[in-house]
């Protein structure tokens, strides 16, 4: 299983991070990013049978289907975001990881704005 594989990856890094932050404090944040990437490599290459699956959903689709492509771009923004922001935090910038979450936050609500349109309308119809 891929989780296993991510999970042991991320046990070493953790190890590694800590023996880096004992001897080398000052490459610590190096060794967070790099570990980051890594782990990301990896979630996104197990992701990738997930698409083609959301794909054929897709496919098979009648109703809704200008809906779907915001949906996968919320949910990219979310996932981009939380992993910036958690990188972030891991450097110690509390701050910019808020602003990050706060860009995402408002980026989803630009994404969304169809939907909400679409949604008035359905209602002023039904009036």
């Amino acid at each position: 299983m891929m989780i296993l594989k991510i999970c042991g990856i991320a046990v070493i890094c953790v190890i590694l991070i800590a023996l880096i932050k004992a001897y080398k404090p000052e490459f610590t944040i190096e060794a967070v990013l790099c570990a980051s990437i890594l782990l990301l490599f990896y979630v996104i290459g197990s992701i990738r049978y997930s698409f083609t699956y959301l794909e054929d959903i897709y496919d098979q689709m009648s109703y809704g289907k200008s809906y779907f492509p915001i949906i996968l771009k919320a949910l990219g923004i979310a996932y981009v975001t939380e992993f910036t922001s958690a990188i972030c935090q891991d450097a110690g910038e509390k701050s910019i990881a808020g602003k990050v979450e706060l860009a995402g936050k408002i980026a989803i609500f630009f994404i969304a704005l169809p939907v909400f349109a679409s949604l008035l309308e359905l209602m002023n119809s039904m009036v």
